[in-house]
């Protein structure tokens, strides 16, 4: 996330790092804060605060103001014991229902496949899988907090159909219309659904999921969804049920961009042994057989509008967003606008996102082919666009792309010549990129030169497809298959057999089953596949590598279906057979949904990139991407792509790395961030110990090496402390020693001397190991206050965005990465406790409400009356209002860091209430469970999760080495978990009893390599230790 302040930093920090949809907005973020109660009414949540929030009362309290004398978190959390209890007990697994299903969305596509839901009912839902990822922002709360049903702008559903002997056929959509008693339950990256309906003679249960297999990115990557459903007769006698399954899919191709085009969709149906397929597609129309008449020559093009002029002549102004005048350009706050003809244009940044409006054109007759147009700005359909406006209304829309630049757009408008018509200008939004800007309206017969890419290049170009792992039902059967009675089908009756249509008119395809009886106890399965295929992204789709068209994918899921399936429900089963608790398993695990949103992409060269959240800031940001740890320890080969094709790829090949210098650019480009710079070394470290040789390491030590020397050449005495600007996480620039970014570059001093003895560099881990020692030393004589540690700054000369003797939630956010890599104590281990102490005590509040309304935060990821770690408070000090950015925030992803630490620590108490509050703030009935929210959705910092899981159980890994050990931190005396090496999955058990540890590892897909095992004991010198390999 990014703010647009300027930084003044000498290395080419810019001011605006974002370029993208972003919370921060285009005009940064001094805009005024949103209160409470605002908040609470412009995103819905006033029940958030009552009924249908966590009461404080069931995990803590009750609070009197001597509990939080002048600070409002209290110190004593008063934790219910009965809730600290549950904390660790295993539980039932959680099922939802009712409205608790209306939020939930978990991805259902592969990894960098686009962003498709499936929904609580079973449905399909979002659907940004045509290259059009887009966060959506609540207006006026720079964030996308707000509880909302996934979108379904393309119609998909299932129907069953059952007759019983002796009456009427009926057919049910399978959601909660056909089945009112749907209950979901999510175990990711499988759901199960099972479906209840008291009048029907069945029930239904569905177990739908992408095929996920830890280490194996490729099929854990598909651009599809597998849906296996199981019909039953519960009767225990009677006659038979007979009962078949259709899929209805609509053909989505064009869906956003084929207006402009003469094009026709087409669906057609492929039989081939013990399978069936619809695939959807779209074509231009062929050129008729008979060459037509010559066209007439084009008119000249009409300017209808070039806003120049001193005001805006015939046109009406609404509200305050537009002012009285077109605008000269780039307006006070606003990033630099470009791409607009002569000096003025439609900016409606006048006083930044806030303010709304409306500019209407007089009316005109529409005489030529073709409306052409600048637009840019927000990408906020309804929101921040432009309309063409017949009788009343909008028949024409246009958005712009949440950058400030204008770009070529057209409406194709030739089926309206002779009607009057008006245009709207509209800005109805006033959160991130809630402004519009406009330019240059003509009416011309063709499009503007340029701006019209041909159809099969459009990014909801493509096909897709519904497939049947079975013979389907003859065409003619199909299309007198019974219907759900009122279920709204786009074009009427769904397609059977082959056919083409305009691609202006909506059509939907049918696939049925053959019936099957079924026998009082009997039940039947059925599976199908939805697949897509939309290749042109900027950078190409890794999918679209592999596959042609999304009948192939389908054919290789069906083809691999038994392995695919095998291997995704292994996992699931191995990790659920765990003695961690249901709810913490659930919400570790979930945030790995993230790399199957628009968040990432797999590009078709082999390289992984991503945003921080759903198109918000680009460039695999080096400092967000500093608290992931899912993605690197479950599919390892994506996180070396990004280290080798962009951390250590050359700046000027379209990497990160600067090879004179050794900066690497914190979004792969010329751009410094200290705690990026450092955490680079970090992650480089981590990938090469998840590897199952070096043959990582010595590829990229050289650049290693010298973007660690980049680092050290900021620590400019050698003191081992870095003092100079230090852009950072919070988009500002720290000033002074600190240990914030201070122990991120210790610890990476720590990977470096790891990584250069193993790469036979000893000088240089010397050298390295120097400058650690140093730094330790003069971090705990400077920065520790007595209880934790602080910044050293001065702030008459810095007065803002520092913290100076605050309390930093991510104070020690190097230790728990060392703690991460086995890297042991970067300071005196009782000074880190006390600080994570601290940071507890002063930070982590059971309800937020007290200290937001006393200090509001910038945006909001928490509504009162929940519990969550705040980003730095002041206990000892005034609090400082222009203190560090983000300070009165919440960010999941700062939680799971601290909680991990926390546990690494010996807190597991601590570290699981942290999560817990997690959990109970995305529970369904509140939010959507697999979208932690923080600036945009789906934000990857909240991959931090795993770090989490992997303290608790004490975890180091150095696959070159051979090396794995445990020493559970929660529930030593018995204890099993799932874990990944270089090249297997493996359980891992401990039990204490009598004296006596068993340990035990067992391999459940792939192979470990073991040299050395390290376990922790009780007690330091056991009397004797036994091993057993196999039955030796």
């Amino acid at each position: 996330m990014n703010s647009k302040e300027k930084r003044g930093d000498v290395r080419g920090e810019s001011e605006s790092t974002a370029g993208s949809d972003c919370g921060c907005g285009a005009g940064g973020c001094g805009k005024p804060r949103v209160g409470r109660r605002e908040f609470m009414k412009i995103a819905g949540l006033g029940m958030l605060a009552t009924s249908a929030g966590r009461p404080l009362t069931a995990m803590a309290g009750p609070f009197a103001a001597p509990d939080t004398p002048g600070h409002n978190v209290p110190g004593d959390k008063k934790l219910a014991p009965e809730w600290m209890r549950a904390l660790y007990e295993r539980g039932v697994k959680e099922s939802y229902r009712g409205a608790d299903l209306e939020a939930i969305g978990m991805p259902c596509g592969g990894i960098g496949s686009g962003q498709m839901y499936l929904c609580g009912d079973g449905t399909l839902g979002c659907w940004q899988i045509f290259n059009n990822a887009e966060s959506l922002w609540v207006a006026d709360t720079n964030a996308t907090y707000l509880r909302r049903p996934p979108a379904k702008p393309v119609f998909q559903r299932f129907v069953l159909s059952v007759r019983e002997e002796g009456k009427p056929g009926t057919a049910l959509p399978l959601d909660g219309a056909g089945f009112p008693g749907v209950e979901f339950q999510g175990e990711y990256p499988i759901a199960r659904i099972r479906y209840k309906n008291e009048t029907a003679p069945v029930t239904v249960e569905l177990e739908a999921f992408s095929p996920f297999i830890p280490l194996n990115a490729a099929d854990s990557a598909l651009p599809a969804t597998l849906f296996n459903f199981t019909v039953t007769n519960p009767a225990t006698a009677g006659g038979a049920v007979v009962v078949s399954l259709a899929g209805l899919l609509e053909n989505p191709v064009g869906l956003h961009n084929a207006g402009p085009f003469r094009a026709l969709r087409r669906a057609r149906f492929i039989a081939e042994p013990g399978r069936a397929l619809l695939l959807h597609s779209a074509e231009m129309e062929p050129e008729p057989e008979t060459p037509a008449a010559a066209p007439a020559p084009p008119r000249e093009p009409v300017l209808f509008a070039d806003f120049e002029g001193k005001d805006y002549g015939d046109w009406t102004v609404e509200g305050k967003a537009f002012g009285e005048k077109p605008a000269g350009g780039t307006l006070p706050g606003q990033q630099s606008v470009t791409g607009f003809q002569g000096e003025g244009l439609v900016n409606s940044f006048l006083g930044g996102d806030g303010p709304t409006g409306k500019l209407i054109s007089p009316a005109f007759t529409v005489d030529r082919h073709f409306v052409n147009f600048l637009i840019g700005g927000g990408a906020h359909a309804e929101k921040t666009c432009m309309n063409l406006v017949v009788d009343g209304e909008a028949v024409r829309t246009a958005k712009g792309f949440n950058i400030e630049t204008l770009a070529w757009q057209h409406w194709d408008v030739s089926q309206l010549e002779g009607r009057e018509a008006r245009i709207e200008i509209v800005d109805d939004a006033s959160g991130g990129w809630g402004h519009i800007n406009v330019d240059h309206i003509t009416f011309a017969d063709e499009p503007a030169d340029g701006e019209l890419k041909p159809f099969d290049l459009m990014p909801d170009f493509g096909t897709m497809a519904l497939a049947l792992a079975a013979d389907a039902a003859p065409a003619g059967d199909a299309e007198g298959l019974q219907l759900p009675e009122g279920l709204e089908i786009p074009g009427g009756a769904p397609l059977t057999t082959d056919a083409v249509w305009p691609v202006k008119e909506r059509r939907t395809g049918l696939l049925s089953t053959a019936p099957v009886a079924l026998a009082p106890g009997g039940s039947v399965s059925f599976s199908f596949v939805v697949a897509w295929h939309f290749p042109n992204q900027a950078h190409g789709h890794h999918y679209a590598a592999r596959f042609g068209d999304a009948a192939e994918v389908a054919r290789y899921l069906l083809d691999n279906r038994k392995r695919l399936a095998r291997d995704t429900r292994l996992w699931r089963d191995a990790y659920y057979d765990s003695t961690l608790p249901y709810w913490l398993l659930d919400r570790l695990l979930s945030t790995v949904s993230t790399l199957s949103t628009g968040t990432c992409q797999w590009w078709k060269n082999g390289r992984f990139y991503a945003y921080e959240g759903v198109t918000c800031c680009e460039g695999t940001c080096t400092h967000v991407w500093n608290y992931s740890h899912t993605e690197a320890r479950l599919f390892p080969e994506l996180t070396r792509s990004v280290r080798e094709m962009q951390d250590f790829h050359d700046v000027a090949d379209g990497g990160g790395f600067n090879p004179e210098t050794g900066l690497v650019g914190f979004r792969s480009n010329a751009s410094y961030a200290a705690d990026g710079q450092c955490g680079t070394i970090l992650k480089a470290h981590r990938e090469h110990l998840m590897s199952a040789d070096d043959a990582f390491l010595k590829r990229n030590w050289p650049r290693i090496k010298k973007a660690m020397e980049y680092s050290i050449a900021q620590d400019e005495n050698g003191d081992g402390l870095i003092e100079n600007s230090q852009h950072n996480t919070f988009d500002i620039n720290f000033f002074g020693a600190n240990t914030f970014v201070g122990s991120l570059y210790l610890c990476a001093l720590r990977a470096a001397e790891e990584m250069a003895r193993e790469a036979g560099d000893d000088k240089f881990a010397r050298h390295v190991h120097g400058i650690f020692e140093k730094g330790r030393k003069n971090t705990e004589k400077r920065l520790w206050n007595g209880e934790y540690f602080v910044q050293d700054v001065d702030l008459q000369k810095h007065p803002e965005h520092q913290y100076k003797n605050g309390c930093l939630s991510d104070q020690l956010f190097g230790q728990g990465w060392a703690h991460q890599l086995g890297l042991g104590y970067l300071y005196d281990p009782d000074k880190v406790r006390s600080a994570l102490r601290a940071v507890w005590k002063y930070n982590w509040a059971p309800d937020v409400a007290p200290y937001n309304e006393k200090h509001p935060p910038f945006r909001w990821f928490i509504s009162p009356g929940q519990a969550g770690l705040f980003t730095c408070t002041w206990p000892h000090d005034p609090h400082l209002d222009k203190g560090v950015l983000y300070r009165e925030e919440v960010w999941t992803g700062i939680e799971y860091q601290v909680a991990g630490h926390m546990a690494a620590e010996g807190m597991p108490d601590e570290a699981l209430a942290i999560c817990r509050a997690v959990h109970d703030r995305y529970q369904p009935g509140l939010f959507n469970p697999y979208n932690e929210i923080e600036c945009g959705d789906h934000y990857a910092r909240a991959m931090a999760s795993w770090g989490v899981y992997l303290s608790l159980a004490g975890f180091y890994y150095h696959g070159p080495k051979g090396v794995l050990g445990f020493n559970p931190r929660i529930s030593p005396e018995n204890y099993k978990a799932l874990f990944t090496t270089a090249e297997g999955w493996i359980v891992f058990e401990q039990e204490r009893k009598d004296g006596v540890q068993t340990n035990r590892i067992r391999v459940v897909w792939g192979k470990l390599r073991l040299e050395t095992l390290r376990l922790g004991l009780e007690v330091k010198k056991p009397k004797s230790i036994k091993v057993t390999i196999g039955n030796r």
